[in-house]
């Protein structure tokens, strides 16, 4: 019996501890819009892929001055190199591609096209 209990306390340990390791590495990070315009849609894809998926953006609309958290589908593996494709209400839109998700805190995308990182 003792055998038993201790082979069913180590089986929920390690069930506990890879269900903590998988959560703590989901993907995450911030994003700010200094644009000057109202921004609708951002897709994430892993770098070597070609398919945008679903939009990730939390909310309908991305009112410039604002800031987002956005979380990286966990079905997209564990890869940290994403490309990024951003929309505005106009259906203009700018990618930004090889970004390292991994270190990635904080997106600051500006107006002329061009983004700053925090890490």
């Amino acid at each position: 019996m003792k055998k038993f209990l201790i082979a069913a306390f180590l089986s929920i340990a390690v069930f506990a501890l890879n269900e903590n390791s998988t959560n703590s590495q989901a993907l995450y990070f911030f994003v700010t819009n200094n644009t000057g315009v109202t921004l609708n849609n951002i897709y994430v894809t892993p770098n070597e892929t070609t398919n945008w998926g679903t939009d990730i953006l939390p909310n309908d609309l991305f009112e410039n001055g604002s800031s987002v958290r956005v979380d990286i589908p966990a079905d997209y593996g564990a890869t940290c190199l994403f490309d990024m494709k951003i929309t505005d209400l106009e259906g203009n839109y700018i990618t930004f591609t090889g970004m390292d998700a991994c270190k990635l805190h904080t997106l600051i995308l500006n107006a002329d096209g061009t983004y700053s990182a925090t890490e």
